[in-house]
């Protein structure tokens, strides 16, 4: 029975290698059927041989179709390669119309940050050529990143720069998280504040003291910084109104001029007000003083500060507390430490100091008594 199995493929005319027309294909199981093939005497021996006609069947089907569909795209492919050299571009505006239309949103996310790479680019030019303009050298920042605000403070980062000895050459490198500057139209300097970051030297890498290193430059114009760099400052450090008007500025000027010279003659140091620019929530704004050596009468040393704010010791005294400025002696300037300097004049008559009505010692703006600021 085995050996009867085996044979009847050999009997096929599709294992032969023979090809079939469809009407041929079809014929083939009928006359099969009708045939009653030798020594099967039970049932299930005659489902298994019409299941495996069947199945010759459906195969012999299978490739038939298979056969015509490569015919077919053989043709197709053929009568598109005619076509290829006659016909033209289609028309701009077609081609146009076909593509699809741009997401506003990723459109706006880039065009956003493209302008921040743009700006980033310019920040970093304007630093290095602001940095030589002022003959600084010994720094070169290669990057500073881009110019976002982080916990409300302006600024930009990361920021990774060179060191250099006078001749230029490299002698470490210097990288922070953030970089912002402080701006002073009083002292006239500029402050690069750097945050988060180290700097190396010989391979050996020194963390920033209380997370900051700041760089100081003394004796420079500050407004071609703020106008290149206003990304880089607070808004506070970049506000021009100086005077809020609420007082007369001649007149406090005229009476801190007789105090100080007062608290001199009563054994203090001999401080004298330069210049006062204005008055702006009870502080005085672009403050200068003066202090003047007791042997030559000649100034001794300056301070310049953004704001300056008087304040009363309950144990006597006057100390007016400055901000944001310099101390100079000569050509050499230095910042306040810490960002801030108290001027403490300890022969101060308080009472004095109250009864002139001072900004911070008075609740608010006094106009000034007739004739008094002519004084």
């Amino acid at each position: 029975m085995i050996g009867f199995l085996f044979s009847l493929p050999m009997a096929c005319p599709l294992a032969c290698g023979a090809v079939l027309t469809p009407a041929e294909t079809q014929a083939v199981p009928v006359a099969a059927a009708q045939k009653e093939a030798p020594g099967i005497t039970t049932e299930r021996e005659k489902e298994l041989l019409a299941r495996i006609r069947q199945l010759e069947a459906e195969l012999r089907e299978t490739q038939a179709r298979g056969l015509r569909q490569q015919q077919e795209w053989i043709e197709y492919t053929r009568v598109l390669q005619g076509f290829s050299k006659r016909i033209p571009e289609p028309p701009k505006f077609v081609a146009d119309a076909l593509k699809p239309a741009p997401d506003p949103l990723a459109e706006y996310r880039r065009r956003e940050v493209e302008a921040i790479e743009l700006r980033a680019k310019e920040i970093r030019q304007s630093l290095r050529s602001l940095l030589i303009s002022e003959g600084i050298r010994n720094i070169d920042f290669l990057e500073v990143g881009r110019p976002l605000p982080a916990d409300g403070r302006a600024g930009t980062g990361p920021v990774v720069g060179r060191l250099l000895d006078d001749r230029g050459r490299m002698v470490g490198m210097i990288q922070a998280d953030r970089l912002r500057l402080e701006p002073s139209r009083s002292g006239r300097t500029i402050t690069i504040i750097l945050e988060d970051g180290y700097e190396s030297r010989q391979g050996v890498k020194r963390p920033f003291e209380n997370g900051e290193r700041r760089l100081f430059l003394g004796a420079v114009d500050p407004e071609p910084w703020i106008e290149a760099l206003p990304d880089l400052m607070d808004d506070a450090s970049l506000a021009p109104m100086i005077d809020d008007g609420l007082w007369d500025v001649a007149t406090v000027r005229t009476r801190m001029a007789r105090l100080l010279a007062a608290s001199s003659n009563a054994g203090g140091a001999a401080w004298r007000l330069a210049g006062l620019g204005g008055i702006r929530e009870g502080e005085l704004r672009d403050v200068q003083f003066a202090e003047i050596d007791s042997v030559t009468g000649e100034v001794s040393r300056r301070l310049f500060a953004d704001a300056g704010r008087i304040r009363a010791h309950k144990d006597g005294g006057i100390e007016i507390s400055l901000t944001d400025g310099t101390v100079r002696r000569g050509d050499r300037a230095a910042p306040f430490l810490d960002g801030r300097f108290r001027l403490v004049l300890p022969y101060a008559d308080v009472t004095d100091w109250r009864a002139a009505e001072l900004p911070g010692l008075a609740a608010r703006g006094v106009p000034a008594p007739s004739g008094e600021a002519s004084k």
